[in-house]
């Protein structure tokens, strides 16, 4: 039987959640938002909903809520990973969380100007592969960043990745594989979107256990990463530059 170590305490100081949340706001409001990102850091996907609907209610806006409560805590997630203080379902924890959370605010953000995107990302597993774990990790810590996702799913042909950037128009477009074999349809998928004329207008990422930085410096794509963690850095690198 294989065993999945996690971890069981997080240490969440009162100094890092002060700096978090503005001490003139109102002691309840506080209250809140400390709880909200509490739950996201801990992966309490049951408590999610209820936190997000109580700081709803005492008026707190979503961009707040999203930035200050999900988002942050997500970002100490991804970095609490790559030191090794928390783990794969600990991420996954969180990733649900922040899910359960964003499934409430979603049908609210279209009609709150205040919600800037830093851009849409198209991501989607490579030709043949049908993995998936990874794929969504980065989505979450991307949507953590404020990018907006376009999810292709598994087994993506060459042609639904071409449709989808002519459709979402987006800046970054990732391919996430598994499998050595399945990888080896990457070339394919670029020359796709090369022969649609679109290859200038997009950054191209790639992820996966067997991907390393020289695999994607052979293809030309500009974003490597390891882990999911580090994938929504460098997702918010490219499009600052």
């Amino acid at each position: 039987m294989i065993s999945i170590k996690t971890t069981v305490i997080y240490n969440i100081s009162k100094e890092v959640l002060d700096k978090l949340f503005l001490k003139e706001r109102r002691p309840k409001v506080v209250a809140i938002m400390k709880d909200i990102y509490s739950a996201t850091l801990k992966g309490n996907y049951k408590e999610i909903a209820s936190l997000v609907k109580k700081a709803l209610g005492e008026g707190i806006d979503i961009k707040t809520i999203i930035n200050e409560g999900l988002s942050a805590a997500m970002i100490e997630v991804g970095d609490r990973f790559s030191t090794g203080e928390l783990y794969i379902p600990d991420m996954l924890l969180s990733a649900k969380t922040m899910k359960e959370a964003m499934a409430l605010l979603k049908p609210l953000i279209k009609g709150d100007k205040n919600i800037a995107s830093k851009g849409t990302i198209v991501i989607g597993t490579v030709k043949g592969d049908v993995h998936d774990i990874g794929k969504n990790l980065v989505i979450t810590m991307a949507e953590g960043r404020g990018f907006k996702v376009v999810d292709l799913g598994i087994d993506v042909d060459y042609s639904v990745f071409v449709d989808a950037i002519k459709k979402y128009s987006p800046k970054i477009v990732g391919f996430s594989g598994l499998l050595t074999t399945t990888l080896a349809n990457l070339p394919e998928h670029i020359k796709a979107i090369e022969d649609a004329g679109l290859r200038s207008s997009v950054i191209l990422a790639v992820g996966g256990a067997p991907v390393t930085r020289d695999f994607a410096d052979r293809y030309g794509i500009e974003i490597y990463a390891p882990d999911a963690s580090i994938a929504s850095k460098e997702f918010v690198k490219a499009v600052e530059k």
